[in-house]
């Protein structure tokens, strides 16, 4: 299971250090968590793309950024996977929409979306939880703690869409996320 399972310079060892240090839930679990940032990430890209095609320059630049940090997001449960002697996987990523009504559509999807992840986020803080693992529960609070800052955001800038803010003010704010 470990990547380090064909290592041993001396055939001494006991073989602890072969061990992984998550359960194999927990481990399926950020698993497919890494696919979800990767799905997230793509998503904000085609929106960036959808964006940039309508004329929201500023909406267009932080979705694409956005769309970056869900790849951070992804790496950083990669390296906690190895650094916890895991075995983690590289998904594939299904294609995701790519057509919009309007910033309205973008923006209420983007919010259903992180209110998603953050319940992706939850479910696996809660198996470690029960699991007593609570490294992972230590983990899962840096996501969650990101996705109530995440959450906020797009409830704001609904917000302002509602109060009829003018579209090119709305795409301003952006420069300023």
């Amino acid at each position: 299971m470990s990547r380090l399972k064909n290592f041993n310079l001396f055939n001494e060892s006991n073989g602890i250090e072969n061990d992984s240090r998550l359960s194999s839930d927990i481990v399926n679990l950020l698993n497919t968590q890494i696919k979800s940032e990767l799905e997230s990430s793509q998503l904000y890209k085609s929106m960036a793309c959808w964006l940039d095609d309508n004329g929201w320059t500023g909406a267009s630049k932080y979705f694409f950024k956005s769309g970056q940090e869900e790849l951070v997001h992804m790496d950083k449960i990669y390296m906690y996977l190895f650094e916890r002697n895991c075995v983690a996987i590289v998904p594939p990523c299904d294609k995701v929409q790519d057509k919009f009504k309007d910033i309205r559509d973008v923006l209420e999807l983007s919010l259903e979306h992180e209110i998603k992840v953050t319940k992706e986020w939850e479910n696996i803080s809660n198996v470690a939880k029960n699991n007593g693992d609570n490294t992972t529960v230590e983990f899962a609070q840096w996501f969650l703690k990101e996705q109530v800052e995440e959450e906020q955001k797009f409830r704001d800038l609904i917000f302002k869409l509602n109060l009829d803010i003018p579209k090119w003010k709305l795409d301003d704010i952006f420069n300023t996320l």
